[in-house]
């Protein structure tokens, strides 16, 4: 129950986070960041991570983190990336409030796909006190890193191609998905420290190389989804980067930490129907999104 109330309020202060992130990206186009109606006669010139709404959007960003971390003491990485579920909800809400963003009506339908998705998979929590191996053994395997080196490989190449072809929902779909190792990470992060006693009980060198690629992963998914708030709606952006997240976080826990052996058969197809859903949703507020657009440029 303490997992779940640490990823509670992560969800709420990573929402916050991502909103105030848009907020300094408009104030480089308007006055009042919020409402947009005052147009700068010049553009603000200030870098953006320089800004203090964007500086105060990392200290919160860096909180919900660690909160991901020490629910990952108690929770298996699969139930963290599910649990994106209720952040969807709640960003939903946030935006509303702060960015006076909120989806058309077109794009509740399959808005309340994605919910019910990830609901769906969430449904299914594996138990990871059944598993014979430790954090360590298993991202150790040969199809655990090479799991982690090609998500890092595809996903960079697909970075450099939508710059080259912009895709709609490209650089927020990136975002999520490289933010997903942040928790695969994490999870071999928290055992290390739970099981400290006289010393780390694993491998320095793999420690040390887990560590860089979490630091990485937080800022690599920073700077991509800005890409993406530069140019889209905040509420779009979310949640597309927060189903990919999600998406990721669970295929981690599924591939990396072997999840997927503590569930039945029924519980397998549950799960698998649950994530085939969301996706099918990110589609669809994807191509709603895209005709709304076209539709009120042409107005």
């Amino acid at each position: 129950m303490l997992g779940y109330v640490f990823l509670l309020i992560a969800s709420i202060a990573s929402s916050i986070s991502m909103n105030f992130q848009k907020l300094a990206a408009n104030q480089t186009r308007y006055k009042d960041p919020r409402t947009k109606l005052q147009l700068r006669e010049r553009e603000l010139t200030t870098p953006l991570y320089c800004r203090p709404l964007f500086i105060v959007a990392i200290f919160m960003s860096c909180a919900a983190s660690t909160l991901d971390f020490l629910a990952l003491t108690w929770l298996p990485a699969s139930t963290i990336g599910v649990f994106g579920s209720l952040s969807i909800v709640i960003n939903l809400a946030v935006t509303r409030v702060i960015l006076f963003e909120s989806p058309k009506p077109k794009e509740w339908v399959p808005i309340a796909y994605i919910i019910i998705g990830c609901m769906l998979a969430i449904s299914t929590t594996p138990d990871e006190s059944q598993h014979t191996k430790t954090p360590p053994e298993l991202i150790e395997r040969p199809i655990s890193i090479a799991y982690i080196i090609l998500n890092w490989v595809v996903w960079q190449l697909c970075a450099y191609i939508f710059q080259i072809y912009p895709i709609q929902g490209g650089y927020p779909f990136i975002a999520g998905a490289l933010g997903a190792q942040n928790v695969c990470m994490g999870k071999y992060i928290a055992y290390a420290f739970a099981a400290y006693q006289d010393g780390l009980p694993v491998r320095i060198d793999n420690f040390v190389c887990v560590l860089l690629l979490c630091v990485a992963s937080i800022l690599v998914h920073i700077a991509w989804l800005n890409k993406g708030f530069a140019v889209e709606d905040a509420y779009f952006c979310i949640i597309v980067y927060q189903t990919a997240w999600f998406i990721f976080t669970t295929l981690s826990g599924i591939v990396v930490y072997d999840n997927i052996s503590q569930l039945d058969t029924f519980s397998q197809c549950l799960f698998g129907i649950g994530v085939v859903t969301a996706a099918v949703g990110v589609f669809k507020v994807k191509k709603l999104h895209t005709s709304t657009q076209t539709e009120d440029l042409a107005d």
